[in-house]
């Protein structure tokens, strides 16, 4: 799933740019969800996590797109910005948030496609068997195949690979979803625990030995876990 956001307060251009995206989008049959705002004080007030491309105006009133590029990067590495803008002047200024186009208006559709296209490719190539994190203040490329397992710890996470570990600022639930999206194999087998299938040593009753880590399974999910680790092991054998 491709998230997008677009901050525009020109709503007939804001509009058009969405369409425009949205035909690129399905022309490759790429899922997508697309949320617009018209000043950048509501993206920030209600800023959407784990979004992938920015469209960001740059002149706007009170917070320019600058200004919000510059407020993402603050908590976000990872994000594509594309600005849009009726004039260069602030070009030299994009270095400091990494943007990743600048796209002088008027847009043409066939101009736009190709840098969205772009865009969605330098994304899938970087993010298509690793998971990018930031970890205070700087930011890892993690192989997903050397992730153990996954468990949360008071409101952040802790995410185990076979030789280090990594705090992070979210949400299991959206790095689970995160994973499925991709068909990699991991099982939440507790609330607190999400594990690489590939990785189990062993299952005793409901406990799981993960890289020589005790993992709990919750007794409601054991008898599925056990048939996901066999369709799994079957994968692997085959």
């Amino acid at each position: 799933m491709l998230n997008i956001v677009i901050c525009e307060d020109d709503f007939i251009f804001r509009d058009k740019l969405k369409v425009y995206v949205e035909v690129i989008l399905k022309d490759i049959d790429k899922q997508f969800e697309i949320i617009t705002f018209n000043c950048g004080e509501d993206l920030i007030e209600n800023y959407p996590e784990d979004t992938h491309i920015f469209f960001l105006d740059i002149e706007m009133d009170k917070l320019s797109g600058m200004d919000i590029a510059r407020k993402i990067r603050e908590v976000d590495c990872n994000s594509e910005i594309i600005f849009t803008t009726a004039v260069v002047d602030y070009i030299q200024d994009g270095y400091e948030v990494r943007a990743y186009r600048y796209l002088i208006k008027p847009i043409e559709f066939n101009e736009l496609k190709k840098h969205v296209l772009s865009c969605v490719e330098d994304l899938t190539k970087r993010n298509e068997n690793n998971l990018i994190i930031q970890n205070k203040g700087t930011v890892y490329k993690i192989s997903i195949d050397s992730i153990t397992y996954i468990e949360v710890r008071d409101k952040d996470i802790t995410i185990h690979t076979i030789d280090q570990s990594y705090d992070i600022k979210k949400s299991l639930s959206k790095i689970e979803k995160e994973l499925n999206e991709r068909n990699c194999k991991f099982y939440r087998c507790h609330k607190s625990y999400l594990v690489n299938m590939n990785h189990i040593q062993y299952i005793k009753q409901n406990v799981v030995l993960v890289n020589n880590a005790e993992i709990p399974v919750s007794r409601s999910k054991i008898k599925d876990f056990k048939i996901k680790l066999a369709n799994v092991l079957g994968d692997i054998i085959c």
